[in-house]
């Protein structure tokens, strides 16, 4: 992985305290919101993102994709997704890497 998912934190923790909790983890992953899947962190949401507070978060690279029509929010320089209960995963690998 060639650049960290640090900056994807901050939109986790301003998720959270809008209201998101996390899915259920699989047991021994610790308490990181992000765990690897199919080799990319993913942080998986038990309710819809609010895209609305996903916006307001400053700092976040110009090579984030923000996909409402999907439940999916995706940093294409260090490939950490957030997912909403809603998303798709066939679609994420329509994005451009």
């Amino acid at each position: 992985m060639a650049h960290s998912q640090k900056h994807m934190y901050e939109m986790v923790d301003a998720l959270v305290s809008a209201g998101n909790g996390f899915r259920p983890r699989p047991p021994g992953l610790g308490s990181d919101p992000f765990w690897l899947t199919a080799g990319n962190p993913v942080c998986y949401l038990d309710a819809s993102i609010d895209f609305a507070v996903a916006k307001t978060v400053p700092g976040q690279p110009v090579d984030l994709v923000v996909d409402e029509d999907n439940d999916l929010i995706f940093c294409k320089l260090c490939w950490t997704a957030i997912q909403g209960p809603t998303h798709r995963v066939e679609t994420v690998w329509n994005h451009p890497r």
